[in-house]
């Protein structure tokens, strides 16, 4: 595929479950050393499933160059707001966790499989929903290889 066409190709896989946050980097002092760690949780499982998704859905050389990333992050609806009569549309989730850390969770577990380094992400939406009533809690991730800044107008006004 020449550059112009890859330019335009878009990436988008979907990871079933509800979305995990990095944790903050853990420090300790053992034998008068000063040691910093990640914990380990359910963000091993999760970055698991992102990176298998994202493997799934692109086979190509990894991206070179600036990507465009779009996230769409569906919570669990809380039992307090299901109803039985009532519609249950979607609505914005703005609790814990933070977009910010989700995000690089996500960015975290993509890089050598979509790209080299997610310093390579130029522009970066992220949508925080409640489910709707119908709707199990997931992860959809749209990235595509960003071209010259005129060439990507149309990308940056949506």
């Amino acid at each position: 595929m020449d550059e112009k066409g890859e330019g335009r190709r878009m990436i988008e896989f979907t990871v079933l479950g509800v979305p995990v946050a990095q944790p903050r980097a853990r420090a300790t002092a053992r034998g008068g050393y000063a040691r910093v760690y990640n914990p380990r949780g359910p963000i091993d499982t999760y970055r698991a499933c992102v990176r298998l998704a994202a493997r799934a859905a692109f086979a190509g050389d990894l991206i070179e160059g600036p990507v465009v990333v779009d996230m769409t992050l569906v919570f669990p609806r809380p039992k307090n707001r299901v109803w039985k009569r009532k519609p249950m549309p979607r609505e914005w989730h703005t609790g814990k966790p933070d977009s910010d850390n989700l995000v690089k969770s996500i960015c975290d577990a993509v890089t050598g499989v979509v790209w080299r380094d997610d310093a390579q992400v130029a522009v970066l939406v992220a949508h925080k929903y409640v489910a709707a009533g119908d709707e199990q809690p997931h992860t959809v991730v749209k990235i595509s290889r960003l071209g010259s800044v005129l060439e990507n107008c149309s990308v940056l006004e949506n």
